[in-house]
């Protein structure tokens, strides 16, 4: 039998990190829809839409980057290291080693081979280190956003979410808890078996 790896990820921070990643997809979505425009836009991302059926996918370039939104969940690749998929509702990496997309993609079952036990320990690290990257990159854009479309945007936005998890008054603090998050996710202990 193979030998697999992963990250061990406790209780404690699959329950922070669970809704504020579904918190988080939503509130991409209203910023689709801001009135003063749409912000994922300003933020250089560009949009593709499906012919057969609804669905968009949302793709950002950034050096050696990409990034990509689907309402389902956010991939993030890094050239010659490989590319995390976090789904909206697991928020749980999974490693591949394709670091592009090259093509638009509206349904997760489209996406490159995708594994959260991998078969060493390179590849465990490389997915640790994207994860960490993600969380970080998060903490960045609600940085933009509050700078950017201002405080009373990102309230407005948390409160029309019923499952918010953050306080609409200090949304500020949004970027912080992802940056949190990333610290945690560095420390994440790695299992084999």
């Amino acid at each position: 039998m193979t030998k697999k790896y992963w990250i061990n990820y406790p209780t404690a921070y699959k329950k922070k990190i669970k809704p504020l990643l579904h918190q988080q997809m939503w509130l991409f979505g209203r910023d689709i829809l801001c009135p003063e425009g749409n912000l994922l836009y300003q933020y250089q991302f560009t949009h593709q839409r499906a012919k057969t059926h609804s669905g968009a996918m949302y793709t950002r370039f950034d050096g050696d980057q990409q990034i990509a939104l689907w309402g389902w969940g956010i991939w993030f690749g890094q050239a010659e290291e490989g590319a995390i998929f976090v789904n909206r509702y697991k928020a749980k990496p999974q490693f591949t080693a394709v670091s592009t997309l090259s093509q638009s993609i509206f349904r997760e079952t489209e996406l490159p081979h995708l594994a959260s036990r991998v078969r060493n320990q390179a590849e465990v690290k490389t997915l640790q280190k994207l994860w960490v990257d993600l969380l970080c990159w998060l903490g960045e854009y609600e940085t933009w956003i509050v700078d950017t479309a201002g405080k009373n945007w990102r309230q407005t936005t948390l409160e029309g979410f019923p499952h918010a998890v953050s306080n609409p008054e200090t949304v500020d603090d949004l970027a912080e808890e992802w940056k949190t998050l990333a610290v945690q996710g560095a420390e994440l202990s790695i299992k084999s078996r």
